[in-house]
């Protein structure tokens, strides 16, 4: 009887190292190892977008609602100056409507008003230019600022004697009492003759002048 021996661990060996010699499959492997590693790669990559998406959602989220405030803000700062002005306005024509009334009961026939002005002038006064201390070392004393209503009239007076029509006009508004009490003082600020064709031939003499009228003091610091 004949013994037959088959070495079939060396047939394994053998067909694993022609396996291991076929090109094609080794290019398999290898690129599906990397086409792993690229959608391993790929996925982190996706969810860290994902995230920083969110987090950049957030942040346009606070911003809008930072400037939907500030622009609510700066609208309501718009709306409180406007109601302030309006109330200003309001407030001056209160003021100064009685004042225009009494100026206008002292006004001659003779006189015709073309422009009526209001302002607001801040006068200094007192304290010492110099700056240095006094003989017993005292500081100067601080100038104090007045704040003073101020009604500029501008007009033309029109008479044979033009210039004695507009002194009577001062004195008119410094003789009134309810007038008087008002003001601090009153001043002709300037007049001049007017040329016009009227004069030239022949016509009533006219003059323009301005006055200023200052009202006592309203607020001191």
């Amino acid at each position: 009887m004949i013994a037959i021996t088959l070495n079939l661990l060396a047939e394994e060996q053998q067909a694993q190292v022609e396996r291991a010699r076929d090109p094609i499959k080794l290019f398999i492997a290898v690129g599906l190892a990397v086409l792993t590693v690229a959608v391993a790669w790929g996925g982190m990559l996706s969810a860290i977008l994902a995230q920083r998406r969110v987090e950049l959602q957030g942040l346009e989220s606070r911003w809008k609602k930072m400037n939907d405030v500030g622009q609510g803000e700066g609208d309501y700062q718009k709306d409180s100056d406007c109601a302030a002005e309006i109330v200003a306005i309001n407030h001056s024509r209160v003021v100064v409507a009685p004042q225009l009334a009494m100026v206008k009961d002292l006004i001659p026939s003779s006189v015709q008003l073309t422009r009526i002005n209001f302002a607001l002038a801040t006068q200094t006064t007192g304290g010492d230019s110099g700056g240095e201390e006094g003989a017993e070392g005292k500081h100067p004393a601080r100038p104090k600022q007045s704040k003073h209503l101020v009604l500029q009239l501008e007009g033309i007076a029109s008479s044979t004697r033009p210039e004695l029509e507009v002194d009577q006009f001062l004195k008119s508004l410094r003789s009134d009492t309810r007038f008087g009490a008002l003001v601090d003082d009153i001043q002709l600020r300037s007049i001049a003759r007017t040329t016009s064709d009227a004069d030239k031939a022949g016509g009533v003499p006219a003059v323009s002048f301005i006055v200023e009228c200052w009202y006592k003091d309203k607020v001191k610091k």
